[in-house]
């Protein structure tokens, strides 16, 4: 039992070292809070000292310990945070009994060894964090929130692009276009040293820049339904988040791919273009203006030179020239090409002579400068000159009910009917006929047809104008009957399970949240809903949390996939 007035002091070794080669020099040390409270560092020895006076300056010695001599001088704290030393009993100061009920006298040190966990704050939203970088948008206000479990937080510390660590007492603001690296830690108030963090930081206010560029047939402004216009922008600093583009004033769209010509109508047309970079950098608005030319050049031939005639007919000389003469809506003609009698074609400079005897045929091969080409034949004879047709129907196909095009692919469901059509400007359409999978004989159109063997399908068409001249076409398409596939995902693991009517539900606490997601081998998936023990229907659109104590519940999921194919799951589980 200790004497009346006797004063236990602690003296504390101090020890120190190198951290690292940036962060500064902190020795270790014992602080007393505003509250009272003695902290010291629980990696330091402890001696313990008796005096008995108050006095710092009277004699005090250093206690030993006979029957622990060995973890005595010094000793070392055993307990993160509260420790205690205690000597029994309590006695009153002024009789020297004892106090009743008898306690201990408790004098409590809190050993810390844990250091300060510290982050940096910038002032602004308006940035985005990839690896250990930081993109900023606009001028940092660089400010530190720290937290100290015990002794607290006694300074940080920061340093930018290794120059000498600096204590940080307000606001840093930097307001120029540049990249840095930040490094910063804290102290607590005996001395434990946080590890530096250090992150690079990127102060990007610039815009970036966007342009475009016509892939394909090209003329000035003047494209062909095989251009495509591509959108490439570039930022120095983040990077770009996302371009964006509307034609002719229409509504604002993402730009994920290039624009095909064969998707716009024949024409004038204005694409409007502009990039948002990763911090929220936006670039002025910039505008294309352009023309999607689709029409060939025709083609008109005039005979030049003197005709004879008898007995109702017109004979021709040796000397009589075929003069072409071609014509174009908007890129104008390039070049014309012919070909006597399935020859080779030359390019058309001047009317040539029709000098041979008997029948005569001529092809003829007209070029605007987006390369549209149209091929003729023309046939003279002895006779006459006429026109012969030559060319099969125009062809084509088109979709009627739910499908979806990726890339070169359709998809299709087995309710979606598949038109056919033919056109033919010379002698007429006369009929048309087709064969499906796994089919050698073609069979005759008459109606729109569906597919309803789920997979690949080849369908190869041709038709036929009035002379039986004949054209074929051919496409590839997917019949997808099949809904997405559902999943779903607890964000923590059931520990145990309960068993309702003979069936075993999974048991989650009610802060659990449950996630969905579906994914689809075809098309992709579209959108998910969900019903919550026979409830209102939702649309899935995040996380699905806020469970009530003591209550099982049912959900129903439906998926549909882009071409509206539907697959329905039951998730059940029970809430604690």
């Amino acid at each position: 039992m200790l004497l009346k007035q006797t004063f236990v002091a602690f003296a504390l070794l101090i020890t120190s070292g190198i951290l690292a080669q940036q962060p500064l020099e902190h020795p270790h040390r014992m602080y007393r809070s505003p509250e009272g409270k003695l902290y010291v560092n629980r990696n330091d020895p402890i001696y313990l000292r008796i005096s008995a006076s108050a006095e710092e300056k009277d004699n005090s010695y250093l206690l030993q310990s006979e029957s622990t001599a060995k973890y005595a001088n010094p000793m070392y704290f055993d307990t993160e945070g509260y420790n205690t030393i205690r000597s029994p009993w309590k006695v009153d100061p002024e009789t020297r009994e004892y106090v009743y009920p008898k306690k201990d006298i408790v004098f409590v040190v809190y050993a810390d060894s844990k250091p300060p966990s510290s982050r940096v704050t910038f002032g602004t939203d308006d940035r985005v964090r990839e690896n250990q970088t930081i993109y900023v948008g606009e001028p940092v206000d660089l400010n530190f929130s720290s937290s100290d479990n015990l002794s607290g937080v006694d300074s940080i510390y920061y340093s930018i692009d290794g120059k000498p660590y600096q204590g940080f007492d307000e606001n840093l603001t930097i307001d120029d276009e540049r990249s840095f690296r930040f490094s910063y830690y804290a102290v607590d108030h005996v001395g434990n040293v946080e590890k530096p963090n250090e992150v690079k930081v990127v102060i990007d206010l610039s815009n970036p820049a966007t342009k475009h560029q016509i892939k394909g047939d090209q003329y000035n402004n003047i494209i062909s339904a095989r251009s495509e216009i591509l959108l490439q922008a570039s930022d120095k600093g983040t990077n770009v988040r996302q371009t964006y583009y509307a034609i002719d004033g229409q509504e604002e769209k993402p730009y994920r791919h290039p624009l095909k010509g064969s998707a716009l109508t024949e024409g004038e047309h204005t694409i409007a273009y502009y990039s948002v970079d990763k911090v929220g950098n936006k670039e002025d608005r910039k505008t294309y203006p352009f023309f999607v030319d689709k029409t060939p050049p025709t083609v008109v031939e005039e005979l030049l030179g003197n005709s004879f005639s008898t007995g109702g007919r017109e004979y021709l000389s040796g000397r009589n020239k075929l003069k072409l003469i071609s014509m174009d809506n908007k890129a104008g003609v390039k070049e014309i090409r012919y070909s006597i009698n399935k020859g080779a074609f030359k390019v058309y400079k001047k009317p040539f002579n029709l000098s041979k005897s008997g029948n005569l045929y001529i092809e003829t091969l007209a070029i605007d400068r987006v390369n549209n080409k149209k091929r003729t034949q023309k046939m003279a004879n002895r006779d006459h000159v006429s026109y012969v047709d030559l060319t099969g129907p125009e062809l084509g196909h088109r979709f009627q009910g739910p499908s979806f095009s990726s890339r070169d692919t359709t998809f299709i469901t087995p309710e979606t009917r598949i038109l056919l059509k033919g056109d033919d400007s010379e002698s007429g359409f006369k009929r048309m006929e087709y064969t499906g999978k796994n089919e050698n004989a073609f069979k005759t159109y008459e109606q729109p047809f569906t597919l309803k063997e789920e997979g690949l399908h080849s369908v190869r068409y041709r038709g036929y104008d009035n002379l039986d001249n004949t054209s074929s076409g051919q496409f590839l398409c997917i019949v997808d009957q099949q809904g997405p596939d559902i999943y779903h995902r607890f964000s923590m693991v059931s520990e145990r399970t309960r068993t309702i009517d003979g069936k075993e539900y999974p048991v989650f606490p009610p802060h659990m949240v449950l996630f969905l997601s579906a994914t689809d081998a075809y098309v992709g998936f579209d959108k998910m809903y969900y019903s919550i023990n026979g409830g209102e229907r939702r649309r899935y659109q995040s996380l699905i949390e806020g469970f009530q104590e003591q209550t099982l519940y049912r959900l129903k999921v439906t998926a549909l996939d882009k071409l509206g194919n539907k697959q329905e799951d039951e998730i059940g589980f029970y809430v604690d």
